[in-house]
């Protein structure tokens, strides 16, 4: 993981680490080319077959789109709501990608708070 509140949120996950992983090479490579500085493939700089390559990035979206229909159900039947889901979210895409090492405590503590308030029944 490349911070501590990345770390935080990939141990909450349904991620992997491998798929984690596989995700992050995939958009680093969709945002500057196809290929490695080398010319190397995806599966090569991962170290991995091109099929488990692929398998793992295939697992990885599979639970991506799992997890938004699951938010979108729970949505639909008052389980979550929209405007707590909207802070949550706002919260997240104001954090700046690295964060001071004392302030990353407090940052996970406010999106675990958030995250059990949208959850409770």
């Amino acid at each position: 993981m490349t911070t501590q509140l990345d770390g935080f949120l990939a141990a909450r996950s349904s991620l992997t680490k491998k798929q984690i992983d596989r995700l992050t090479l995939q958009v680093s490579l969709q945002r500057g080319g196809n290929e490695g500085e080398k010319g190397e493939s995806r599966s090569t700089m991962s170290g991995v077959s091109q099929g488990a390559y692929y398998r793992v990035l295939s697992q990885a979206r599979s639970n991506i789109n799992q997890a938004l229909y699951t938010v979108l159900l729970c949505s639909r039947i008052g389980v979550i709501q929209m405007e707590d889901l909207r802070r949550l979210l706002d919260l997240m895409s104001k954090a700046p990608s690295e964060v001071a090492e004392g302030d990353v405590e407090q940052l996970s503590a406010l999106v675990a708070a958030l995250v059990k308030r949208i959850v409770m029944l």
